[in-house]
C-alpha cells in the first residue's frame, strides 16, 4: 500500500505542476515565446546539470556485472519501445508519425522516474536510475535529436557538444573517479538541476492551454501511445525481466522507470525543432494521467514476482 501511495503522490506531484502551467498561461503571465525561450533554457542548461548533479554524492560504487546490468537494461527496455514504435503510426502524416513514435519510445526516466525509485526503492536504486537516464540521453540526442530535427546528419560537433553528452562528459568522470565537488559548485549545480521537473511541467501546462481541449477524447493516436508506453512496452520488458533476474533493488528500479509516461522532452524538442507541440502535450498530460492507474500496478508486480 505504501509503494502505491508514493506513486500516486509522485504522479500528482506532476499533474499540479502541469495545472500551474496552464492557469499561469491561460492569465497571460506566461506566453508562447517565454515557454520557448524557456524550453531553450531546460535543454541547453538544466539538462547537463541535470545529468551532472545525478552522479554527485553517490558513495555506493557499483561492480562490473551491477554495472553492465544498469546500462544494458535500459539499452533492453527502450529498444522494446523502438521497436513497438516502428511497427505503429505509419498510416499518420509524417509530421505527427515523428512525435508519436518519439512519445512512445522516450519515457519520462528523469524528471518521474529518478523521484519515484527514490521514494519506493531507496538511493540504491537511485544509482542504478541514474544510468537508466545516461542511456535515455544518449539515444535521445543522437537517435530522438535526428528524428525530431528532421534527418539533421550528426556531425561530429553536434554530437559531441550536445547538452546530453556535455552532462555525461562531466558527470561520468565525477562518478567512476568518486570525486568531491567544493560546495560553491555542487550547490548551485542541484539548484540548476531541482529546476528540471518543475520548468518542464510549467512548459507542458503552457501548450496545453494552447491546444483543443476536445481533441484530448477524440484524438485517438494519444491512447494508442499511452498503451503501448505504459501497458504494452512495460510487460514485455516484464517479462524479460523475469528470466534475467538481476536482483531485486535493480529488477524494481528499472521497472518502475520503464514504466512512466511519455517524457517531457516530447514537448522540449516538438517546440525547439517546430513540431506539433500541440499533439506532444496531449500525448504526455494523456499519458501523466493514466500512470496513477498503470505505474502502482507494474510496481506492485515488479515487487511481488522478483521475489
Amino acid at each position: 500500500m505504501e509503494a502505491v501511495l508514493a506513486v500516486v503522490g509522485k504522479v500528482a506531484v506532476i499533474l499540479v505542476l502541469i495545472l500551474v502551467g496552464y492557469l499561469v498561461t491561460r492569465r497571460r503571465m506566461l506566453t508562447e515565446r517565454g515557454a520557448s525561450e524557456v524550453t531553450t533554457l531546460l535543454i541547453k542548461l538544466v539538462t547537463p546539470c541535470v545529468i551532472i548533479n545525478s552522479f554527485l554524492g553517490s558513495a555506493d560504487r557499483l561492480g562490473a556485472y551491477e554495472l553492465l546490468m544498469a546500462v544494458a537494461l535500459p539499452v533492453l527496455w527502450m529498444g522494446i519501445a523502438l521497436g513497438l514504435s516502428l511497427l505503429c503510426f505509419r498510416k499518420e502524416p509524417e509530421e505527427r508519425q515523428k512525435v508519436l513514435r518519439f512519445a512512445t519510445l522516450f519515457s519520462n526516466t528523469g524528471f518521474m522516474g529518478i523521484p519515484l525509485v527514490q521514494g519506493i526503492v531507496g538511493d540504491t536504486g537511485v544509482i542504478y536510475a541514474s544510468f537508466g537516464v545516461v542511456v535515455f540521453n544518449i539515444l535521445c540526442w543522437t537517435y530522438g535529436y535526428s528524428m525530431m530535427s528532421g534527418g539533421a546528419k550528426m556531425n561530429l560537433k553536434t554530437l559531441l557538444l550536445n547538452p546530453g553528452v556535455i552532462g555525461l562528459a562531466f558527470g561520468l568522470p565525477i562518478y567512476f573517479l568518486g570525486l568531491k565537488l567544493p560546495a560553491v559548485v555542487s550547490e548551485p549545480l542541484g539548484l540548476l538541476a531541482d529546476l528540471n521537473t518543475p520548468l518542464a511541467m510549467l512548459v507542458i501546462g503552457t501548450y496545453i492551454a494552447g491546444a483543443d481541449l476536445h481533441s484530448f477524447m477524440s484524438d485517438m493516436a494519444v491512447y494508442r501511445v499511452s498503451f503501448l508506453r505504459l501497458i504494452a512496452a512495460p510487460l514485455i520488458y516484464l517479462v524479460l525481466l523475469l528470466v534475467i533476474q538481476p536482483g531485486e533493488t535493480l529488477f524494481v528500479s528499472t521497472m518502475v522507470q520503464a514504466a512512466t509516461p511519455v517524457a517531457a522532452n516530447t514537448v522540449l524538442f516538438a517546440v525547439q525543432y517546430k513540431r506539433d507541440s500541440e499533439l506532444a502535450s496531449k500525448l504526455v498530460a494523456v499519458s501523466t494521467v493514466l500512470s496513477i492507474i498503470t505505474i502502482p500496478v507494474l510496481t506492485i508486480a515488479a515487487q511481488m514476482l522478483c521475489k
